[in-house]
């Protein structure tokens, strides 16, 4: 039964493009499909009425093939105003982020030209964390932009098209969290050399950096495992 059942999802592939993104969803179609007729046997089902059962709950996966291209291509949720958009946000967020910078590099010269009772370089700071914060939620905002998907029907279709719109949310999380991250470490790098002038040694910030990145990197696999 179980090659009857590989032979259905062959010929549901016939037309599918031939590209690795097709073999990936099938596999992972078939796999899905044999557990769930493991687990109708297991519990006192016929094969037969397992097998109707799963053939049933696979749905359309024409409408899949369309995301199947070599060129990789989103889903209808993500249009091509909403690329616009997001291209626009995340411009501007960076923008603000090297702005931020510039400013304090200009404050700490300011604090070498003028003698003067306040300190240019800690006025710069917290000018420059304050205006990191308008980036920052600017990078939350676009992460939120990406509407949920909402099954239409009970199918591995329609599943797998439920966990494919989880995947990309939680790949721009962590796209925004490295961003972030580094972006901070560099700011790090040149606020402690600058004023310091330990060069030499400074660069250390950046090994430090790739740890941090290795963290986060550890801990979106793991939370990708647990689902």
């Amino acid at each position: 039964m179980e090659e009857k059942l590989r032979a259905h999802i062959d010929k549901l592939f016939e037309d599918a493009p031939r590209t690795r993104k097709a073999i990936e969803l099938k596999e992972e179609l078939l796999a899905n499909s044999e557990e769930r007729y493991q687990d109708l046997l297991a519990d006192g089902v016929s094969p037969e009425d397992a097998y109707k059962h799963v053939i049933s709950s696979i749905g359309n996966v024409s409408e899949l093939f369309q995301g199947l291209e070599d060129l990789p291509q989103e889903s209808e949720l993500y249009s091509e105003d909403m690329r616009k958009k997001y291209a626009m946000l995340n411009t501007a967020a960076v923008g603000l982020y090297l702005f931020s910078f510039v400013l304090f590099m200009a404050m700490l010269m300011l604090d070498g030209f003028i003698s003067s009772n306040v300190s240019f370089t800690s006025m710069g700071l917290v000018l420059m964390l304050l205006i990191d914060i308008i980036p920052t939620c600017i990078l939350v905002y676009i992460n939120s932009m990406y509407p949920k998907y909402t099954r239409k029907s009970n199918t591995v279709v329609e599943e797998f098209k439920e966990w494919n719109d989880s995947t990309r949310k939680v790949k721009s999380i962590k796209g925004t969290v490295i961003f972030i991250g580094w972006t901070f470490i560099v700011l790090l790098y040149f606020i402690i050399s600058f004023s310091t002038f330990a060069w030499y040694v400074t660069w250390i910030i950046f090994l430090a950096g790739i740890c941090v990145h290795a963290i986060i990197e550890l801990i979106f696999r793991l939370k990708e495992m647990k689902q």
